[in-house]
């Protein structure tokens, strides 16, 4: 929203401020008024500055609230509840639910003013994360000054949301104006401060800018030692910029002018020996956005760069090269790093304490299961277990996967038979992970009991989800084997795995290809039994539109299907 941030919410329907309230905002500024009655205050005027929060008083800079810890200056649990709805809406933003907007930001803050309680600065936080994610950075730069207003001093972290707000819309210059405001509040800008900044212009193709800031961060920061890694972070911000622009080959020059720094005697010897270098995570971003591009030689040349700088490689590193060459169809060159991690290659795996994980081998094992190459994948899960890695539930479903491509349907459910059988070690437990060698269990990790191996360390049974369930009834569905992917769907419920939309969609699909309207019109019934959302256009109401079109039927018979419907009692419920 593009307004003067000083200028409150005049663009905002539901918060300008009539005559009346105007008389009920100069009564709230009474100190007689009974601090027990709850007010609602706007939060702007529609031509004046923002409006004091809702039961605040200003006469003599006093405050009053009608909760009673939040008057004494504590934090009370409804303000506790309202901060974490507030990072609940700055997560939506990533992908999990429905991002919300502005208007629903900013409503959930001004309920908990309406109620009486204090917002606390972690509050504000909150507030200016969430209004920065959903793409409302005057808004997240208002915040700040209504933590003036309430008498709250906005720190680093209040500044820094507010500086990724801007940089998140693509605003840098904005962002700088508040580190320059931030600085003469007589805040000290900390390491997350500038590699939000210096990521946004680099996205922007200004790296003249971002080399201004690299340079001015030894006359911020005063500490030595912290100045390495506020260098660690902003060169890391300069390279995920310029892979973002996609221009992998600026990314590899500031690689270059990180490195060239180490050469420069007179800053070493400023900096007493003490500069900073780029590790295997500042290759591993560039190698990464040249896998997603499928630009391959120039991922596995600055794997080979590595090698010369004298930089470890990871087994991330080399997994992300397995999987591009898988994806691209180079299956030869994809063996070459498996063998390479094996000890086959110019690399001393042996001193580098890394070998394949289970990740690779799962990688290899996908691919071959697309091919519906059962053979393949069985021999890769055997030599899995030779070599002592355990395969864990993505192992086993691109194993169902193989069966299920292959028409083999009876195969994909004996899979999850040896599934159930075999013992996995606890997530808590990681063998052969690269440098660092093995990490001790964390025997507080909360989730099922496990039990001790032959080796001690901790187990624990693997259990078939929905979505391999689901990929077995799609393999007996394939075949027209009705019955048996029925069956495995009443399995499902008596193992306690609920299906959903994908499963019936299976199961509709199935009925459908055999024109069999009463299958599908029995699935129906079972997909309104287990609640799955039958709106119109979601995925469950187009499962059945195609399976009966499928029939030979007009979509508008699924319908007076549904209407003629409703949930039946399952057995032993009340």
């Amino acid at each position: 929203m593009g307004r003067d941030p000083r200028a409150g919410a005049s663009t905002r329907v539901d918060s300008v401020t009539t005559e009346a309230e105007m008389g009920t905002l100069a009564a709230s500024a009474n100190p007689s008024d009974d601090p027990a009655t709850p007010r609602e205050s706007p939060r702007a005027t529609s031509s004046g500055p923002i409006a004091m929060d809702a039961t605040m008083s200003r006469a003599g800079g006093s405050r009053t609230y009608s909760c009673k810890k939040c008057a004494r200056g504590s934090s009370c649990f409804p303000v506790h509840v309202a901060t974490q709805k507030l990072a609940t809406m700055r997560r939506k933003r990533s992908g999990r639910g429905e991002s919300p907007d502005p208007e629903d930001v900013w409503r959930q803050f001004e309920n908990l003013l309406a109620d009486g309680h204090r917002p606390t600065v972690k509050t504000y936080t909150s507030l200016l994360s969430a209004l920065g994610d959903v793409g409302a950075p005057e808004d997240a730069e208002e915040v700040l000054a209504r933590m003036r207003d309430a008498g709250e001093a906005p720190d680093a972290r209040a500044y820094n949301a507010a500086v990724h707000a801007w940089c998140a819309n693509g605003k840098p210059a904005n962002a700088e104006r508040l580190v320059e405001k931030m600085l003469g509040d007589g805040v000290a800008p900390d390491a997350a401060t500038y590699p939000d900044i210096v990521a946004a212009y680099a996205a922007l193709g200004d790296l003249r800018r971002c080399e201004s800031i690299v340079s001015r961060i030894e006359s911020v920061c005063v500490d030595e030692a912290a100045a390495l890694r506020w260098y660690e972070k902003v060169y890391h911000a300069l390279i995920r910029g310029c892979c973002d622009r996609g221009a992998g080959d600026d990314a590899e020059k500031v690689l270059q002018r990180w490195n060239y720094e180490q050469l420069d005697m007179e800053r070493v010897a400023e900096r007493k020996g003490r500069v900073s270098r780029p590790v295997t995570a500042s290759y591993g971003m560039i190698i990464d956005h040249y896998v997603s591009v499928g630009a391959m030689g120039d991922a596995r040349r600055l794997l080979g760069q590595m090698q010369w700088d004298k930089v470890a490689p990871s087994i991330e590193i080399f997994n992300m090269l397995l999987k591009g060459y898988l994806k691209s169809g180079n299956v030869g060159a994809a063996q070459d790093v498996f063998r390479e991690l094996e000890g086959s290659g110019t690399w001393d795996m042996d001193s580098l304490g890394i070998k394949p994980d289970v990740t690779s081998y799962t990688s290899l094992m996908d691919h071959w299961a697309n091919q519906g190459d059962v053979d393949l994948a069985e021999k890769i899960l055997a030599k899995m277990e030779l070599k002592g890695v355990a395969p864990d539930e993505r192992t086993f479903g691109s194993l169902v996967k193989a069966y299920a491509r292959g028409r083999n349907p009876e195969g994909a459910e004996k899979v999850l038979e040896r599934m159930r059988r075999y013992d996995a070690p606890d997530p808590g437990t990681r063998t052969g992970a690269g440098r660092g060698g093995r990490k001790e269990p964390d025997w507080r990790r909360k989730g099922k009991r496990a039990k001790d191996g032959k080796d001690g360390e901790r187990r624990k049974k693997l259990s078939p989800g929905v979505i391999l369930y689901s990929t077995v009834v799609s393999a007996y569905a394939a075949v027209g084997d009705m019955a048996n992917a029925r069956r495995v769907v009443a399995e499902m419920s008596d193992r306690r795995v609920r299906p959903n939309d994908r499963t019936f969609a299976h199961l509709a699909w199935g009925y459908g290809q055999l024109g069999d309207v009463a299958g599908v019109t029995q699935t129906a019934q079972l997909m309104v039994d287990e609640g799955v959302s039958m709106r119109p256009g979601g995925s469950g109401r187009q499962a059945l539109v195609r399976a009966v079109r499928e029939c030979g039927l007009p979509a508008s018979h699924v319908d007076r299907l549904l209407d003629s419907l409703a949930p039946r009692r399952k057995a032993g419920s009340r």
